[in-house]
């Protein structure tokens, strides 16, 4: 028996719709589940086919979902909310959990790139999950945000922030900016990442008849970026062991703001730092192989 995957719908606890794919592995079931939280473009169809395929060879059935207001999702278009992302993924976990296919005690959560909080997240809330695995995750929100600009330019960003809110609390629409304004990267990520995004279907996030588009979101989604306190999350892990692989060499998440979220988890846990990676280098199946095969490995010992 092949591998299949198939899409599916989840009602969210407020009446929303998850756009999902559920990918099973050969043989027969139940199987250990693993639920797969995407990053930063808020789309399942963006590397995490990639993962999904390589955790379904070592065995694991897999869910993957677009994040509310993203992708095939429904709800407003062009904000970055963690909190929400986290509730989105439980109410994934709740429908993963319930599938005759899926061992129910038997679960995981992988997060990649910004996923990595979401996971941690919806590892904190459900005590079912066994084990969770972030490749390229980063830290808190300050620190992420910080972390790209020099002090001049983050207070002169503070401040547009500040005047945004004042602006659309007066009324006014709000801006819609490049994610890059929001979280700039360097030249190499940005051509990198939009090459990614061609090969790989990333335009799967735009929607007829708005302006936004995979690469574009409210500036007065900062602040709900700002909240994201992953470390906060990692402090009650207790229960499920936590697996982190990050690039030495990646300048959008610098390992220094990461460490705090490593420090923060009672264990077992372990960081896997990957010597000359970047962010883009575990993007891409010839440096995010060997991480996922640390990932599977990590599932099968803890799942």
């Amino acid at each position: 028996m092949p591998a299949t995957e198939t899409d599916v719908s989840i009602r969210t606890p407020r009446g929303g719709t998850l756009a999902a794919t559920l990918r099973l592995p050969p043989g027969p079931g139940p199987h250990c589940g693993v639920l797969l939280c995407q990053g930063l473009s808020g789309v399942r169809n963006l590397v995490l086919p990639h993962v999904a395929a390589r955790l379904g060879d070592a065995g694991f059935a897999t869910l993957r979902f677009d994040y509310t207001g993203h992708g095939e999702s429904t709800g407003p278009r062009g904000w970055i909310n963690p909190a929400d992302r986290i509730g989105d993924a439980v109410a994934a976990l709740a429908y993963l959990v319930g599938r005759p296919e899926v061992t129910p005690d038997r679960i995981g959560v992988y997060g990649h790139s910004y996923g990595g909080p979401t996971a941690i997240g919806v590892a904190a809330t459900d005590q079912r999950v066994r084990a969770v695995a972030a490749v390229s995750g980063p830290g808190n929100g300050v620190d992420l945000l910080r972390a790209a600009r020099p002090s001049w330019e983050w207070l002169e960003f503070c401040g547009r922030v500040d005047a945004e809110l004042v602006a659309v609390a007066g009324g006014a629409d709000p801006t819609v900016v490049g994610v890059d304004e929001i979280l700039p990267f360097s030249p190499a990520f940005r051509k990198a990442y939009d090459e990614l995004k061609r090969k790989q279907g990333g335009s799967s996030a735009m929607v007829a008849g708005t302006t936004l588009g995979s690469t574009e979101f409210y500036l007065a989604t900062v602040p709900e970026m700002l909240r994201s306190h992953p470390e906060s999350d990692a402090g009650r892990l207790a229960h499920a062991p936590l697996l982190l692989v990050n690039g030495a060499a990646d300048d959008t998440v610098p390992l220094a703001i990461v460490a705090p979220v490593y420090q923060a988890a009672p264990g077992p846990k372990r960081w896997h730092v990957v010597p000359d990676a970047d962010h883009n280098t575990l993007d891409t199946a010839a440096g995010l192989g060997p991480a996922l095969d640390d990932v599977a490995d990590w599932f099968r010992y803890y799942v």
